[in-house]
């Protein structure tokens, strides 16, 4: 009988962020993670939910992916809780384990909270490299939470903007994202008391809210010719009019769309359905779908974030991980084969 030893990394949040690619490489690895889903060369079920927001205010989501290109297989769990900035965390805390399906062990597991809002941020990135005008000036970005500085530094890296105006519920968390981005980016940064006012005339505008119930803060009226609108709070904060009055809608997994998220009602009535997507954001990286063909097309791309994207950024950061022989070593347990 032969043993052998499964032997788990461990990361914590420093060093996952000390591994974490740089900005450029972070987009292209994300979007290599997108593409692969375009191709369909992954696995990837619909994020599962556990409720709880009944008992608490808060819940958590459960991602699961393999993904064929990195050879890697995930599992992600990250709680989603509104209120806590009261206890001086952050609303979303998150933990990623990574496993070789070739024998269903587990190699690493990993801090997942600042790599969830990088990934978020690539796939907002990428999303508007292929939808947004090339000449954008003016971002919007509505809601301050911990994926909206991911989002805003991916996109100066891309675009030539001039402007940044931010808008969120709680006026210090809009100050001190305003401050960051001019202290850190070198960008005009404005902040608005109202979303609408935030996203009149802008060039790409963000929504990344945390609303409790649905509620209109984007109306249609503020949303120029040539804008692309961006969405992934789980509550539905746009008109639906521009959803209907949009050239193209882009989603990141059409299946895991009908399962919940901002623009779900639209497809629980009928409004939104597979014959008026336009396609998934990998498709059109993957070059299967066309992305933006008009100047003047008003596009929306709804993402709701997926395990392709953890798993492909994980894998990232473990890999090198294993190369500069970073973290901790956990034996898990010895197994004897016969």
């Amino acid at each position: 009988m032969s043993q052998h030893t499964i032997n788990v990394r461990l990361l914590n949040r420093d060093q996952v962020e000390a591994l974490s690619p740089d900005a450029d490489q972070l987009v292209e690895v994300v979007s290599g993670g997108l593409a692969a889903h375009g191709r369909r060369d992954v696995v990837m079920p619909p994020k599962g939910h556990l409720h709880l927001d009944h008992l608490m205010n808060g819940h958590f989501n459960i991602l699961s992916a393999w993904v064929g290109p990195a050879k890697r297989a995930g599992i992600k769990v990250i709680g989603d809780y509104v209120d806590n900035w009261k206890h001086g965390l952050p609303s979303e805390v998150g933990m990623l384990t990574l496993y070789d399906p070739a024998i269903g062990v587990p190699l690493c597991i990993m801090d997942a909270t600042s790599l969830t809002w990088q990934r978020t941020g690539a796939v907002t990135c990428a999303g508007a490299m292929q939808l947004a005008q090339p000449q954008s000036t003016v971002l919007a970005h509505i809601g301050a939470r911990g994926t909206a500085f991911a989002n805003i530094r991916l996109l100066a890296r891309q675009f030539k903007l001039t402007e940044v105006r931010i808008n969120s519920a709680r006026t210090e968390t809009r100050e001190r994202l305003a401050e960051r981005v001019q202290r850190e980016l070198g960008l005009t940064a404005r902040c608005f008391d109202r979303a609408a006012d935030a996203c009149e005339g802008a060039d790409i505008i963000v929504e990344a809210t945390r609303l409790e119930r649905p509620e209109v803060l984007i109306p249609r009226a503020c949303i120029k010719p040539g804008a692309l609108v961006i969405t992934y709070g789980w509550m539905m904060a746009l008109d639906p009019q521009i959803v209907v009055d949009a050239s193209k809608v882009v989603v990141d997994d059409w299946a895991q769309c009908q399962v919940g998220g901002a623009l779900h009602p639209m497809i629980a009535d009928g409004r939104l359905h597979a014959g008026n997507v336009h396609g998934e954001v990998g498709q059109v990286i993957a070059g299967l779908k066309p992305g933006r063909e008009q100047g003047d097309d008003i596009i929306v791309f709804w993402h709701r974030g997926f395990a392709v994207s953890d798993v492909v950024l994980g894998n990232f950061i473990y890999e090198r991980a294993v190369t500069e022989n970073v973290g901790m070593i956990f034996p898990l347990l010895t197994a004897g084969e016969e």
